[in-house]
């Protein structure tokens, strides 16, 4: 159902990019799938002793993309975060989320956004996942990941948040 969306209801600052960590979960992990109120997730519960994974990404890198697959064929969302490192650890955490059917939380702004679906696997695609160590002192060594989800009926989820300690507080 079509909504009014009004520039007099926009009157705040509309902030580019997401904060500089991204949460990782494992869906096997949770208590039960994530419920949805159209766009709004539920917070995630873990099985005891599990959690989410923080990543610490390089600053001003971290997105999240919606696109339409066209008429009534939902979107793609993609969501893309980049690690200042190659090394042992880095590479880890690549092999774990290239392999692993996983869920993405990232800070935007107040709100938090969320790539997941119960039945639909997250994929890092051909080339999804690249590192480079750079050629000159000068360049950035980079781990960049680009996962990406679909078909889904929204072009952004969002999540809500724990009341206290926010996603740290759901730490494995």
């Amino acid at each position: 159902q079509p909504v009014d969306f009004l520039n007099d209801d926009e009157c705040l600052e509309n902030l580019a990019g997401l904060g500089g960590t991204i949460y990782i979960g494992i869906k096997s992990e949770l208590k039960s799938p994530l419920i949805a109120t159209e766009n709004n997730y539920s917070t995630p519960e873990f099985d005891s002793g599990k959690g989410l994974f923080k990543v610490q990404c390089k600053d001003d890198s971290q997105q999240i993309q919606g696109s339409s697959l066209g008429y009534r064929k939902g979107f793609e969302q993609t969501c893309t975060f980049v690690l200042d490192s190659v090394n042992a650890a880095a590479g880890k955490l690549a092999r774990a989320v290239n392999n692993r059917d996983i869920f993405i939380i990232a800070k935007d702004n107040k709100v938090s956004q969320i790539m997941y679906d119960p039945d639909r696997k997250i994929k890092f695609q051909s080339g999804g996942i690249k590192t480079d160590t750079g050629a000159k002192p000068e360049d950035d060594r980079t781990t960049t990941f680009e996962a990406k989800l679909s078909p889904v009926e929204f072009p952004n989820y969002y999540v809500t948040e724990p009341t206290a300690g926010g996603w740290d507080s759901l730490l494995a």
